[in-house]
């Protein structure tokens, strides 16, 4: 189960650096999200926590769109244990791995450990 403690505090994603970590095969991205308007004052981006989530063994930007899911939580503590619900409930029900079966994704993990042996 993730924690809070593994997300770290609120105060790490004021800097604007994404924190990533990763759950048994579940991979997962933060970041705050600042809020941005067009030249009319209309809000394009709200604020907030962005979360992103996708299936090991592959890094953020070496993933495919199509294979992570995201979500937008409001920048607070309450946002933060939304967060942490979201992260765990998606893990259980395995909505992390878009497109893979378990056994496809261990086959592909093995195939890169070979790749990296050679």
């Amino acid at each position: 189960m993730i924690t809070s403690d593994d997300i770290l505090s609120l105060n790490f994603y004021n800097y604007g650096n994404p924190f990533t970590g990763s759950y048994q095969g579940m991979r997962y991205r933060i970041v705050k999200q600042k809020e941005t308007k067009d030249e009319e004052g209309r809000t394009i981006k709200e604020e907030g926590l962005l979360v992103a989530i996708w299936p090991e063994p592959f890094a953020y930007e070496k993933t495919a769109d199509e294979l992570k899911t995201t979500k937008l939580f409001p920048f607070s503590e309450e946002g933060k244990a939304q967060v942490l619900e979201w992260l765990n409930s998606s893990w259980e029900n395995g909505e992390w791995k878009p497109g893979f079966t378990a056994s496809e994704l261990d086959n592909l993990t093995q195939k890169m450990k070979e790749g990296h042996e050679e």
